[in-house]
C-alpha cells in the first residue's frame, strides 16, 4: 500500500514536470513573453527578435534546456560575478543533501520500514568523497575572484561616521584636516553625505511621471485629451505631463543648490590610495574617543543605503537595542502576517544602522526564515536554472560570495534540530542504545562548524593583508589606474545630487549642481 502510494506520487510529480517544461517552452517562444523570459538580453541589446508562424510557435523547443546544462561556472561568474556562482552553488548543495537523502529514504528506510528487518550490509566508505566540503571551495573561489577582478572603488574606500566638527568648521574641512594628518601618504579625497530625503522624493516623482509620459507617448489609442471646463477648449493630456515633468525638475535643481553647511550630516566616503590602506583604516581605532571617527568598509557605490546614515554612535547604538528587542516579535508576527514578514524584517534591518542594501538583506536572513510552499517548489526549481542569470536576472551590485556563511550556519542548524529531534524520538522509544550512538554527532557537528569559522569565517568578512598587498603591487604598473582615482572622486556621490534630465526642455547639465570631490 505505502509502495504503491509513493510510486503514485513520482508519477504525479513527474507528469507535472514534464507538463511544466513543455509550457515553458512554447511560451518562452511568443514575441509577447520575451520581456519575461528574457528581460536581459533585450535591454543589453543581444537578442533579435523575430517573428515565428504557423505551428512554429506552438512547438515545443528543448535548445535552452541544454543551453542551460552545458553552462559552466565560469560563465556565470562573467555575466552574475560570484554572487551567481554562490547562489548556483547553495542549489547544487541542497539538490546532493536531498539526492542523498532520497537514496537513503527509498533504498534504506522504506525497505525497513516495510520489512521490519534491518539491512545486514551498507557501505560507508564513500562518505568522505560526498562530505559537504563547499565552504573551502567558496572561500577559495573568493580569493579568486578578488584577484581577477578589476579595481573597484569600494576596495579604496571606507565610510567613517561620528565625524566631530568643532565651531567654525564644516564636515569637509574636518575629514580633510584629519586624514591630512594622520594619513598624509595614502590618503586620497573624500565625499560628505548630505541629507538629501526630500530630493530623493522629488527625484522618485520625476521617475515616475517620466514613466507615465512615456507610456502615454507609446500608446496608440485611448484617452488623449482633457478638456478645460465644460466647454473649455481640449488639449493633450501628454503637454499635461510633460509641464509637470518640467515643474518637478525645476524643483529637483533649486532643492540641488539650495543645499548648505547645514544639510551635511556627520557622516563621509573616504577614498585611499590603495586597498591595504583603507583596510588598515578601516580596523583600527582613529581616535582616543571610540565614540568619534568610526570607521567600517564601504560597499559598492551601487549599493549603498543612502534614506539612513546614523548621525552619532549613542543613535546608531539605541537603534540596534530596539531591534534586537524587537526581534522576540518575528515568531508572533509570523503566525499573524506571514505575507508581511520579509518586509518587516527588512525595514527593521534598515533601521538598525547598515549602509549597503546587501547588508540589509543578510540581517534580514538571519532574522526570519522563509518557508516555501510545496505547491510552489517546482516554479522555484524552475526559475532557479542557471539560465533566469543570464537571459532574466542582471546583478545590482556584487558581494563576492558573502551570504554563504549564512547557507553554511543554516545547514549546521538543521543538522543540529535533526540530531536533537532523533535523540527524543528514540528516548520516547526507549532505545537507549539508539539514543546514545547519536549524542556524538551534534558534538561533532558543532566541533565541525568551529573549525569552519576559525578556517573560512575570516575571508568573507574581510580579505587577508597578503592578498590585499599583492593586488596592490600588480596594479602599480596598471597605466590606467590614474584615471580609476579620477573617477573614485565622484563614486560615492549621493545620486539624489546628480543632474536628472528627463524632459525635453530640461538643460544639458555636465555635472552635478554640488560639488563632490571635496577636499
Amino acid at each position: 500500500m505505502l509502495v504503491s502510494a509513493l510510486l503514485t506520487s513520482v508519477a504525479i510529480n513527474s507528469a507535472l514536470c514534464v507538463s511544466f517544461f513543455v509550457l515553458y517552452s512554447i511560451l518562452r517562444k511568443l514575441p509577447n513573453n520575451f520581456e519575461v523570459y528574457i528581460p536581459r538580453l533585450l535591454v543589453e541589446g543581444n537578442f533579435v527578435r523575430r517573428s515565428l508562424v504557423g505551428l512554429e510557435r506552438l512547438i515545443p523547443s528543448t535548445s535552452w534546456l541544454g543551453k542551460a546544462w552545458r553552462l559552466s561556472e565560469e560563465d556565470i561568474l562573467l555575466s552574475s560575478g560570484l554572487d551567481g556562482v554562490v547562489y548556483m552553488r547553495t542549489i547544487t548543495l541542497l539538490l546532493k543533501v536531498f539526492t542523498f537523502a532520497g537514496i537513503i529514504g527509498i533504498f534504506v528506510l522504506l525497505p525497513v520500514h516495510c520489512s521490519g528487518t534491518e539491512l545486514d550490509e551498507f557501505d560507508f566508505t564513500d562518505l568522505y568523497n560526498n562530505s559537504l566540503d563547499e565552504y573551502r571551495y567558496i572561500s577559495s573561489k573568493r580569493i579568486d575572484y578578488f584577484y581577477s577582478s578589476k579595481p573597484q572603488p569600494h576596495q579604496f574606500t571606507i565610510l567613517v561616521r561620528s565625524i566631530p566638527v568643532s565651531a567654525g568648521s564644516s564636515v569637509s574641512d574636518s575629514v580633510d584636516r584629519f586624514f591630512t594628518e594622520y594619513h598624509p601618504t595614502t590618503y586620497l579625497s573624500h565625499v560628505v553625505i548630505h541629507r538629501t530625503s526630500k530630493l530623493r522624493t522629488l527625484v522618485s516623482q520625476a521617475k515616475k511621471m517620466y514613466r507615465t509620459l512615456k507610456n502615454r507617448r507609446s500608446q496608440s489609442s485611448g484617452k488623449k485629451y482633457k478638456r478645460l471646463g465644460l466647454f473649455g477648449r481640449k488639449y493633450e493630456l501628454v503637454d499635461d505631463y510633460g509641464k509637470q515633468l518640467d515643474d518637478i525638475e525645476q524643483n529637483v535643481r533649486m532643492e540641488q543648490s539650495a543645499l548648505s553647511l547645514a544639510d551635511e550630516t556627520r557622516a563621509a566616503f573616504v577614498s585611499f590610495k590603495s586597498r591595504y590602506a583603507a583596510a588598515i583604516a578601516s580596523r583600527l581605532l582613529q581616535s582616543v574617543n571610540p565614540t568619534q571617527w568610526l570607521t567600517e568598509q564601504a560597499p559598492e557605490p551601487s549599493d549603498v543605503y543612502w534614506p539612513f546614515f546614523s548621525e552619532s554612535f549613542m543613535r546608531r547604538w539605541i537603534s540596534k537595542l530596539v531591534v534586537v528587542v524587537a526581534r522576540y516579535l518575528p515568531s508572533l508576527i509570523l503566525q499573524s502576517f506571514l505575507k508581511t514578514v520579509p518586509p518587516i524584517m527588512e525595514f527593521l534591518s534598515s533601521i538598525q544602522g547598515y549602509i549597503s542594501h546587501s547588508e540589509i538583506e543578510k540581517s534580514a536572513c538571519n532574522k526570519v526564515s522563509i518557508i516555501l510552499d510545496p505547491r510552489n517548489i517546482p516554479a522555484n526549481l524552475a526559475v532557479s536554472v542557471p539560465a533566469q542569470f543570464i537571459n532574466v536576472y542582471a546583478p545590482k551590485y556584487e558581494s563576492a560570495g558573502k551570504f554563504w556563511p549564512i547557507v553554511h550556519n543554516t545547514m549546521i542548524f538543521s543538522l543540529v534540530l535533526m540530531h536533537a529531534i532523533a535523540v527524543g524520538i528514540f528516548t520516547l522509544k526507549k532505545l537507549s542504545l539508539a539514543s546514545t550512538l547519536i549524542l556524538p554527532l551534534p558534538i561533532l557537528t558543532l566541533l565541525f562548524n568551529e573549525y569552519c569559522r576559525k578556517r573560512f569565517l575570516p575571508v568573507f568578512v574581510a580579505y587577508p593583508a597578503e592578498v590585499l598587498i599583492t593586488k596592490d603591487r600588480q596594479d602599480r604598473n596598471d597605466t590606467t589606474m590614474s584615471e580609476f582615482y579620477d573617477k573614485l572622486a565622484t563614486a560615492y556621490q549621493d545620486p539624489a545630487l546628480m543632474p536628472i534630465r528627463y524632459s525635453e526642455s530640461s538643460e544639458s547639465l555636465s555635472r552635478p549642481l554640488l560639488s563632490s570631490a571635496q577636499g
